[in-house]
């Protein structure tokens, strides 16, 4: 299917797009904002992905992970520790641990929706099976809820659960060390893909099967046909309606990722393609219940972070001009900014935070941080700095390294927002 045939309707989505997209935000808010490292010693800490809140509601504490290495994968049986850093003094607290666990992704922690300051989520392993936990941080107590998760109903009643074994089978840099996959030998398993789990009573069902993503990406790309496809991404909408997943495949001789965006109702009616299998979809994020945004090549020869909306209808897509790169994206809980880093330096060793201001097109480098080494750029120990608001915008926190250590450490910028 030709992508033009997605550029319909003028204003979808009914952003500020045409005007102010390159102006910055004055010469005083160019300046870096404050950055402060929060996290230190010979200890490593991180939270992992971006987009999700790592403060208790009081902010008084961030979730982190601890782990005494940082330049490979973990390897069957290697815990990373869990705690709490307190956000006066950087101290790291341990209160729990976890076998599922990634540089890059962490374990998935999530505070609870329905207890923000007390209790969160994250995933584990318990007698072999791949478990999601929910930790009271006043008792100690650790409940297993249900499989894996992968992304919270804003409510916090449903999860979406995609199959971390099978991504353990297909790509190990966000996967969990030891884990299988039930269904080795199948490219697109009927009883396998991205399942809703409830959270309240521990119950999932399927929502969307690997078999019917492939019946679809067969139509228009019928060379994948028996390659094998996993789901790495997957989350719910703000007001808790649909859910948004990325496909997966290697291409023919595994060297490139290709992969599309789709949504479907957390009932599993409904699924529609929004960008097409083969664009090289990497990040994503919801800005309320049908409005999104993308990272994948658009136009298709060049990476761009882009706008589009989650309509029956087809899709008009809205590049930020001044964010032509690769990215991870997302928005303040109001919808009024985006998030992201990017514009990485090989030469200078550097990535950097920025701010876009949806009503104003405006935008505005927040950080620059030294990374030090080129192999924390690029590869499967690479440190992405995975930016993530606080829920009253004035922070955002990220994962980066220890100019004098090298250790990677978490930090803490202040928006000015």
């Amino acid at each position: 299917m030709d992508r033009r045939d997605f550029l319909v309707k003028s204003t979808v989505i009914g952003l500020s797009l045409a005007t102010g997209c390159g102006r910055s935000l004055g010469h005083r808010q160019q300046k870096d904002a404050a950055v402060r490292m929060l996290t230190s010693g010979s200890q490593n800490h991180f939270f992992g992905y971006y987009g999700i809140n790592p403060w208790n509601r009081d902010k008084t504490y961030v979730l982190s992970l601890e782990a005494p290495f940082n330049n490979r994968l973990p390897n069957p049986g290697e815990k990373a520790a869990i705690g709490l850093v307190d956000m006066k003094t950087g101290a790291f607290n341990r209160i729990t641990e976890t076998n599922a666990w990634n540089l890059q992704q962490g374990c998935m922690l999530h505070w609870n929706p329905l207890n923000p300051n007390t209790e969160f989520y994250f995933n584990d392993v318990s007698d072999g099976r791949l478990v999601s936990v929910r930790f009271d941080i006043r008792t100690g107590n650790r409940t297993i809820v249900a499989d894996t998760i992968s992304g919270l109903s804003k409510d916090g009643k449903s999860a979406v659960h995609v199959n971390y074994g099978r991504i353990s089978r297909l790509r190990k840099v966000v996967s969990y060390s030891g884990t299988s996959d039930p269904n080795p030998d199948v490219a697109y398993p009927e009883d396998d893909g991205v399942f809703i789990i409830d959270l309240l009573t521990g119950q999932k069902r399927l929502a969307v099967s690997y078999k019917q993503m492939a019946d679809d990406i067969l139509t228009y790309h019928p060379e994948i046909d028996e390659r094998h496809m996993w789901v790495e991404h997957a989350d719910i909408n703000r007001d808790g309606t649909r859910f948004l997943f990325l496909p997966r495949t290697w291409n023919k001789d595994a060297s490139k990722l290709e992969t599309g965006l789709y949504t479907v109702g957390l009932d599993g009616t409904g699924m529609r393609r929004l960008i097409p299998y083969g664009s090289s979809v990497s990040h994503f994020g919801w800005r309320n219940q049908n409005e999104l945004i993308a990272t994948f090549n658009y136009p298709a020869d060049s990476r761009s972070h882009v706008f589009l909306a989650d309509t029956a209808d087809r899709v008009q897509f809205q590049p930020v001009e001044p964010f032509q790169w690769d990215g991870h994206c997302s928005f303040s809980l109001d919808g009024k900014w985006l998030l992201t880093d990017g514009s990485k330096d090989t030469k200078q060793m550097t990535n950097s935070v920025w701010l876009y201001g949806m009503e104003t097109g405006q935008h505005r480098k927040l950080a620059t941080m030294q990374m030090l080494e080129e192999r924390f750029l690029k590869g499967d120990a690479r440190c992405d700095l995975h930016p993530r608001f606080s829920d009253d915008n004035s922070m955002v926190c990220v994962d980066g390294i220890d100019p004098k250590s090298g250790n990677r450490q978490i930090f803490i910028i202040e928006t000015g927002i």
